[in-house]
């Protein structure tokens, strides 16, 4: 009967051992198989995040020759301190390429100044700046209108036109802050005005 019992316990043990065994050999599959999917994973990721680095980089050096182009487009410098000695330029965009911008023109005895803010801001004000500028080039030297009043006023109505501004609430109501200054150098008088944006005066006491 001993023999008997001991015989038991000792098929016991090993019928567990095995099972163990069984069990340990399940579990290491399944962790290696788990294993092999997280380092799957994690080389997709590795794979999307190169991707997207790439991208952006394309992205920024889109932006950097957009900028560039917008950078090309505003006067020069120098045109200003030719006409006005005491001038500066403080031109500080947040983002690389902007939604502000400065516009200077002689035209006939006109110089004529303009400071301006688009609606939005990186690459959306700056296809609105570019815009404005196209505008004025063409309101300023193709048309000869060098009163501040009037270039806004037309500059205003090709905006309209140009973005299908005509008061549907389906339409955009993109447009741009704007002094406008015309200085007639022959004259010696200065006139403004302005959309949004004052004109400060400061005189020498």
């Amino acid at each position: 009967m001993v023999v008997l019992v001991i015989i038991a316990i000792i098929a016991y043990i090993k019928y567990r051992e095995k099972q163990l065994i069984r069990e340990k050999r399940i579990l290491e599959q399944k962790v290696n198989e788990r294993t092999i999917e997280i380092r799957k994973q994690k080389t997709e990721i590795e794979n999307q995040k190169d991707i997207i680095e790439q991208k952006n980089i394309d992205i920024t050096d889109s932006i950097k020759y957009a900028k560039r182009i917008q950078d090309a487009i505003l006067p020069s410098l120098q045109v200003i301190k030719d006409n006005l000695k005491d001038s500066f330029v403080l031109y500080l965009p947040k983002d690389i390429v902007s939604g502000d911008f400065y516009w200077v023109k002689e035209k006939n005895e006109s110089l004529v100044i303009i400071a301006a803010d688009c609606t939005g801001h990186g690459v959306p004000g700056a296809f609105m700046s570019m815009l404005g500028i196209s505008f004025l080039n063409e309101i300023v030297e193709k048309d000869n209108i060098t009163s501040p009043e009037k270039i806004l006023n037309v500059l205003r109505e090709n905006i309209v036109t140009a973005l299908r501004q005509r008061g549907l609430e389906t339409e955009s109501k993109d447009g741009m802050d704007m002094a406008v200054c015309s200085y007639n150098k022959k004259l010696k008088r200065l006139s403004f005005a302005g959309a949004n944006n004052p004109l400060y005066l400061v005189r020498n006491k």
